[in-house]
C-alpha cells in the first residue's frame, strides 16, 4: 500500500506502468479495489487508482463530501504524482467526479471515459439505488458492503477483496458521496467537454444506459459503446471487454 499526503490527509493509491496516464475514479465506498482488473492496462499505459477520501485505506474527510471536493482531491493527487494531463475514467457515481474534473480542468484532461455514466440522475431505478445506498450507509454499512461485493465479484477471493476495502470506508463519507452524486447535474455544462469522449454501458443496465441520450444530445462527438449480455458491473464482471474498449478508444482517438 502506497500513501501520499493530500490536503493533510493520507491517500492510498497505486501507480503502475509507463506511458500516457489513465486515472480511474470509483463509486461511493468501493475504493480502488474495484479496478483491480484494470491493472493489466499498465502493460501499455500508466495506470493510477486511488481511494477517494473516506474510502478504502484513505483518511476520512471531516467536512461534507461533495463532487467539487472530490474533483479538487483528484487535482491534488495528479499534482502530487507529477501528472500534467491524464485520461480520466469514471465508474458509476465516480463518473460525476470525472465529469466535473474535466469540465473544471480541461487543461489537465486528455479524454473522458465513463462506465455506466450519467450527467444527472433521471431514471427512477437509479434514484432508488442511490436512496437505498443512503439508507444502508446510515443503518447497515457492512451489509451494504456484502451486497455490493457479491454483485461485483466473480469469485470468492474477488468478493473478499472488495468487501475488505468497503468495510474500511467511513460510513458518513460514503453517505455524503451518495447524496452528492444523487443531486449532481452537469447536463448544462456537457457542451464544454471538447475532448475525446466515450460512454460504455452493459446491455441490460437500462437504468444507466438510458442516460446515453443525454450525451448524444449535448456532445458533438459522443461515442457510445454497449457491452453485450452485461449489466452495470463492467470493471469486474466484464473486465476483458471493458479493457479492450478503453485500449481501442485510446489508440484511435487519443494517441
Amino acid at each position: 500500500m502506497t500513501i501520499i499526503s493530500v490536503h493533510n490527509r493520507k491517500v492510498s493509491y497505486t501507480d503502475s506502468g509507463k506511458g500516457i496516464p489513465i486515472v480511474f475514479l470509483h463509486p461511493p465506498g468501493m475504493g480502488k479495489a474495484v479496478f483491480h482488473n484494470q491493472k493489466v492496462l499498465s502493460d501499455k499505459y500508466r495506470v493510477i487508482t486511488y481511494d477517494m477520501c473516506g474510502s478504502g485505506y484513505s483518511s476520512t474527510f471531516e467536512e461534507p463530501v461533495t463532487i467539487e471536493a472530490l474533483s479538487d482531491e483528484l487535482h491534488a493527487v495528479l499534482n502530487q504524482l507529477g501528472v500534467e494531463k491524464a485520461i480520466v475514467v469514471g465508474y458509476s457515481a465516480g463518473c460525476s467526479v470525472a465529469q466535473h474534473f474535466v469540465i473544471s480542468h480541461p487543461e489537465r484532461s486528455l479524454s473522458l471515459l465513463l462506465s455506466g455514466g450519467f450527467p444527472r440522475v433521471k431514471t427512477s431505478l437509479l434514484k432508488l439505488e442511490f436512496q437505498a445506498g443512503l439508507w444502508f450507509t446510515k443503518t447497515a454499512p457492512k451489509q451494504l458492503a456484502d451486497i455490493i461485493g457479491t454483485a461485483h465479484a466473480k469469485t470468492k477471493t474477488e468478493r473478499a477483496h472488495l468487501v475488505q476495502s468497503m468495510i474500511r470506508s467511513d460510513p458518513m463519507n460514503w453517505h455524503d458521496f451518495y447524496q452528492a452524486a444523487l443531486t449532481y447535474s452537469c447536463l448544462n455544462q456537457l457542451s464544454m467537454i471538447d475532448i475525446p469522449f466515450l460512454a460504455m454501458y452493459g446491455q441490460f443496465a437500462h437504468y444507466t444506459r438510458a442516460h446515453a441520450s443525454d450525451y448524444q444530445r449535448h456532445l458533438k462527438n459522443a461515442n457510445i459503446a454497449i457491452v453485450r449480455h452485461a449489466f452495470h458491473e463492467l470493471p469486474t464482471r466484464k473486465s476483458d471487454q471493458l479493457n479492450h474498449m478503453i485500449d481501442t478508444f485510446i489508440q484511435a482517438k487519443v494517441l
